[in-house]
């Protein structure tokens, strides 16, 4: 009879503990903290792969006007749209450059701000060739023909068998 009387009690001072009220709503995300999205009439995946849309937008095939004309107006709306994650390749002229980190020569990664220099690739010019008269057999008589062959360059992989090159 006590238990009963003990639980009677906890129970008693439970209930008042319970709140009949809805819950306060949660509070709303900072509208500051989520970047603005410019309202454009762009569909997604222009947004998605901007080189794309240009490509689209400026083919000979769909547009009229001039080539320069017609990227400038389409990089200028995604600029527009996409703000800093426009790729560097499709920002229009007169718009600043960001500072990046390129490997130098040393190994080193100075920063370079502007646009990025282009470096000619490093080409190796074809070999020299050998272009001699030689004398071939044509039907029974000796013809002389000119032919060419790459010169034997030096230095190169050589393998000694038996001691003979």
């Amino acid at each position: 009879m006590l238990t009963a009387v003990v639980l009677a009690l906890v129970i008693q001072q439970s209930a008042g503990a319970i709140q009949w009220e809805s819950a306060s709503p949660p509070p709303e995300p900072e509208l500051a903290a989520v970047a603005p999205v410019a309202r454009t009439n762009l569909p997604d995946w222009a947004l998605a792969d901007p080189f794309a849309w240009e490509r689209s937008q400026c083919s000979p095939l769909v547009s009229r006007e001039p080539l320069d004309i017609c990227q400038a107006r389409v990089r200028v709306e995604l600029s527009a749209a996409l703000g800093d994650r426009l790729p560097a390749g499709l920002r229009p002229p007169g718009e600043p450059v960001p500072c990046l980190a390129t490997p130098g020569d040393d190994g080193k990664y100075p920063v370079q701000c502007g646009a990025p220099e282009r470096r000619a690739a490093a080409s190796a010019p074809p070999p020299p060739t050998d272009c001699r008269p030689r004398a071939t057999r044509q039907g029974g008589s000796v013809a002389f023909v000119t032919d060419c062959r790459a010169e034997e360059q030096s230095g190169g992989l050589s393998i000694n068998l038996l001691g003979r090159d």
